[in-house]
């Protein structure tokens, strides 16, 4: 059951069934949402953060987030949280070394 196209509406390439959800508030869902991945990014994958801190450009203030970083990196380690980044990142770093055939070994990071 296709609903009635309202003025300045587009037609959908997908016909989706009932009425839209018009309730709510989109704008704090999304910042809700966005909130959450935020808060369990910095908690999970603080070996990211610090790996991407040391690599900018050496700055008094760069020296100062590094130190950050790695304490914190340092903190989350102790909690058990970077364990299944950490093993996800060794098996990818594994599979990237794979080599067929003849191919020749290269440098990974």
């Amino acid at each position: 059951m296709a609903r009635e196209m309202k003025d300045g509406e587009f037609v959908s390439p997908v016909d989706l069934p009932g009425e839209p959800i018009e309730s709510g508030d989109p704008l704090g869902w999304t910042t809700l949402t966005i909130a959450i991945a935020a808060i369990l990014l910095l908690l999970a994958n603080a070996g990211t953060l610090s790996a991407w801190v040391d690599e900018k450009p050496v700055s008094e203030l760069q020296q100062q987030a590094s130190e950050r970083a790695a304490d914190w990196k340092a903190v989350m380690d102790d909690a058990g949280l970077t364990t299944p980044r950490d093993r996800l990142h060794a098996l990818w770093k594994r599979l990237q070394a794979a080599r067929f055939g003849d191919e020749a070994q290269t440098e990974t990071q």
